[in-house]
C-alpha cells in the first residue's frame, strides 16, 4: 500500500481527533484536544475545519456514530452532546442537558434513531 498526505491543513499539538465517521464520501472527526471539527473529503483528499464551534479544553469527545446525516458525539469531558450536520456542514453543541465531571462517556453506538 501507499500512504498519500492530505492537504488543506497543517496540524499542530497532539490527540487532536480521537473518533471519526463516514457519511457519504466525507469523513467527519469530533474534536478531542482540537479546537474545530474536522472534515476530511475523500474525493478530493483536502481537509478543512468547520466554522463556528470553538472547542477549548482535552479529552472533549471520545465516541461518536452517525445516524443518518448526522454524526453524534457523545461528552468525554465536554459539558455537551454535539451534532455534526454533515448535510449543511455545522456543528452545534446540544443545551438541553449539562455534564460536569471527566471520563463521562468513552463511546456510543446508534440503534434505530437512538444515540445510546
Amino acid at each position: 500500500g501507499t500512504s498519500t498526505q492530505l492537504t488543506g491543513i497543517t496540524f499542530s499539538g497532539s490527540n487532536l481527533y480521537s473518533s471519526c465517521q463516514a457519511v457519504g464520501t466525507n469523513v467527519w472527526c469530533a474534536p478531542h484536544s482540537a479546537d474545530k471539527v474536522l472534515k476530511i473529503n475523500t474525493n478530493s483528499g483536502t481537509c478543512t475545519q468547520l466554522t463556528g464551534t470553538t472547542f477549548t479544553g482535552t479529552f472533549l469527545y471520545t465516541g461518536c456514530v452517525a445516524v443518518g446525516t448526522n454524526v453524534w458525539c457523545a461528552p468525554h469531558s465536554a459539558d455537551k452532546v454535539l451534532k455534526i450536520d454533515t448535510s449543511s456542514g455545522t456543528s452545534t453543541q446540544l443545551t438541553d442537558t449539562t455534564f460536569t465531571g471527566s471520563g463521562l462517556y468513552s463511546s456510543c453506538e446508534a440503534v434505530g434513531t437512538n444515540v445510546w
